[in-house]
């Protein structure tokens, strides 16, 4: 009887947990305000395929829970997530178009866009899957996990394989998949152990598909261990989404360990990009006058990467082309007059347009958003976040703006 009582008791806190939830978000839903896009100079125009996506925090007791929001030109709506939602969090975008179009094929998939490509032709995924050991908690017997969806007959083509060497790898998880000349390239992180020492390498695996097999496996950089430094890499993502790019951008970082008496810490010594074609395997470190030490990566398209950094109260953006390596002309551009360095702005850039925001606002700090022409250098619109009433207006609150999207 016992046991009846505690499972009818847990599945009441449980129930009352969720009613109380939905009717808390029923109360605040009234006091949420509506956050626009406020021109001030400029074609309106521009900003329709402009997605903000962010947090409210408001300065009620009802609102000790931040807010998801969308700010489109149309205004603002406050994405009523269900309770399930907030707990594993609601996809982006991107995988929501997915899902809409191609239900039955993004059904039980990862809801993760570097899980996804997609041409005219097919939409590829692929992810790891993996066992727990038995009598640990470590991860074995890694597998790929593929699926290809022909878009012209709507056939589906899924399999597994044996991810090559996996018995060395204390993890892997994948982090871009595309497709070159009709083969599939899965792009990985590779966790391994050497003795005591742990290293995180970049692989990328060739599947032959027709035939279903590793056709080639190599480490684009795989770090040495050196005692008193460390590298590390990182991919660089594309703004392209889940759309096709033969070349990889990455950016190496080295680093010098500095043992002192009551401390031990990293020291940043050098930062390189290294380009890598998926169709040729080639691989080299990327000369010119980048400047890693000033400028940082704020975007790359899949052909040109777009350089940052703050001169005065300015932002200076420089592009580099990949394919002939050379500098373009810099463009520059103040979002506010009070450049905010701790928090620099959110950049994204779609057919030679910028597209700039504020990444947070509140009663102190205003919010602003520009759209320029990059060829050009003019600016196409100027605007800044607000509340849409003035009878709305809250003395404490906080607006996180987290991603951007241009449609």
């Amino acid at each position: 009887m016992k046991k009846y009582w505690k499972c009818t008791a847990i599945i009441a806190v449980i129930v009352f947990s969720i009613g109380t939830f939905y009717v808390n978000s029923a109360i605040s839903a009234d006091q949420n305000p509506e956050f626009v896009m406020k021109t001030e100079s400029g074609d309106a125009k521009e900003i329709e395929p402009l997605v903000l996506e962010g947090n409210y925090q408001g300065d009620s007791s009802m609102n000790y829970v931040s807010k998801s929001l969308k700010i489109t030109e149309d205004g603002t709506d406050y994405t009523n997530r269900s309770f399930l939602d907030r707990l594993i969090g609601s996809p982006t975008p991107v995988i929501k178009e997915l899902q809409d179009e191609y239900h039955g094929f993004m059904r039980g998939k990862t809801p993760a866009v570097s899980l996804f490509f997609e041409n005219n032709q097919r939409l590829a995924y692929a992810n790891v899957e993996y066992k727990i050991g038995d009598n640990s908690l470590k991860t074995r017997d890694y597998t790929f996990d593929i699926s290809l969806l022909n878009k012209e007959d709507g056939s589906t083509d899924s399999f597994t394989m044996k991810i090559p060497d996996g018995e060395e790898l204390d993890h892997i998880f994948v982090e871009d998949v595309q497709i070159v000349d009709g083969e599939l390239n899965i792009i990985t992180e590779n966790t391994v152990r050497n003795s005591d020492n742990i290293f995180n390498e970049k692989h990328v695996y060739t599947i032959d598909i027709e035939n279903q097999e590793v056709k080639n496996h190599e480490a684009i950089h795989a770090p040495k261990g050196q005692e008193n430094s460390q590298s590390e890499i990182q991919l660089i993502e594309s703004e392209m989404s889940t759309t096709a790019h033969e070349k990889l951008l990455l950016l190496k970082t080295d680093r010098k360990i500095i043992n002192d008496s009551e401390s031990t810490r990293a020291e940043e010594i050098n930062r390189e990009l290294i380009s890598y074609n998926l169709k040729t395997k080639d691989k080299g470190k990327i000369s010119g006058d980048l400047n890693l030490n000033e400028n940082e990566i704020s975007s790359f398209d899949g052909s040109t990467v777009y350089l940052t950094k703050v001169d005065g109260q300015e932002h200076v953006i420089t592009p580099f082309h990949l394919e002939d390596r050379q500098i373009g002309t810099a463009f520059r551009f103040q979002l506010s007059d009070k450049p905010n360095i701790k928090e620099p702005p959110m950049i994204r850039i779609k057919d030679g347009k910028l597209y700039a925001t504020s990444q947070r606002m509140n009663s102190k700090i205003d919010g602003n958003v520009i759209v320029a022409d990059l060829k050009t250098g003019e600016t196409l619109y100027k605007g800044k976040l607000g509340i849409k009433d003035a009878e709305d207006e809250k003395d404490d609150y906080d607006l996180y703006i987290n991603d951007m999207f241009v449609k």
